[in-house]
């Protein structure tokens, strides 16, 4: 919901059905971020219509490393009708000076109880060890799936609380699109698609889906629950979305799917799947 270059947009009653459908079917934390814009005041409304108090759902949200981060952070409030956030990130590293001012502001935050816990986002490994290192950082929010898990055994000693999103790579694993066939938005950009091991990938994906009578979504999905970070943050934008179940696959199966995915990963120079690269000068 709200702004994207990765899907079409819903309308509000779409998105506050959506939004009560899974917290009626237990959901209880929601990702958001200040760039998300209307997303922030549907998850309000969708909540205050159901009579559903603050302290019963989690709200984990993200905000640019700017010199205006506290009065974004206190928009963000405002829309949410929240005084604080379980988990404040910031959403995306810079190389300029006013990624570490940031980062003491939301230490700041912290201190203030205004952020339960305070995160980065979308940070390569060398830029997410130093940072840990100098602030109280607890969670690292990145993409995770089988065309991107670049540095996914590194982190992983780094002992961060890792929320991975998107494990259906932004659409890219659920068998509707392929280099003759791709997105028509802004995904078409993604490297992993031109990778001559992505046929590959998606027909593992598709074998082990009538396997297991499931989506390749649900394979996408099910390995990356194999992975095992600390939360999954999932793109829904239908109801049936929410239906969408994991499976437990053999552990070669695994092993298999991952071989291909650390492939793909590394044929990528960059250092985040949309070929952004943040390396502190």
């Amino acid at each position: 919901m709200g702004a994207c270059d990765f899907h079409a947009p819903l309308s509000g009653r779409e998105g506050k059905n959506i939004i009560k459908k899974a917290y009626k079917t237990g959901i209880r934390a929601f990702d958001t971020a200040f760039s998300y814009s209307e997303a922030d005041s549907l998850l309000y409304s969708a909540m205050r219509e159901m009579g559903v108090k603050r302290d019963e759902y989690e709200i984990w949200s993200k905000v640019m490393p700017v010199p205006t981060l506290r009065k974004k952070v206190d928009a963000s409030r405002r829309r949410l009708g929240s005084d604080f956030f379980d988990i404040l990130m910031l959403h995306w590293p810079t190389r300029e000076e006013s990624l570490f001012s940031s980062l003491k502001i939301l230490e700041s935050l912290k201190n203030e109880n205004i952020a339960k816990e305070i995160g980065v986002s979308n940070f390569p490994i060398s830029l997410l060890s130093k940072v840990i290192n100098d602030f109280p950082i607890s969670h690292h929010e990145r993409p995770l799936s089988l065309i991107w898990n670049k540095e996914w055994e590194e982190e992983k000693k780094l002992q961060l609380k890792t929320i991975a999103y998107s494990p259906g790579g932004f659409g890219l694993l659920s068998g509707k699109y392929s280099l003759s066939t791709p997105p028509k938005d802004e995904r078409k950009n993604i490297k992993a698609l031109y990778s001559p091991l992505f046929p590959c990938l998606l027909e593992k994906i598709k074998n082990l889906g009538d396997k297991y009578n499931t989506s390749p979504y649900s394979i996408a999905l099910s390995w990356v629950m194999a992975m095992n970070p600390w939360a999954i943050v999932r793109g829904v934008g239908k109801d049936k979305d929410l239906d969408i179940l994991t499976i437990k696959m053999e552990d070669d199966e695994i092993n298999e799917l991952s071989s291909i995915a650390i492939e793909i990963s590394l044929s990528n120079c960059s250092d985040n799947i949309f070929s952004h690269n943040w390396m502190l000068q």
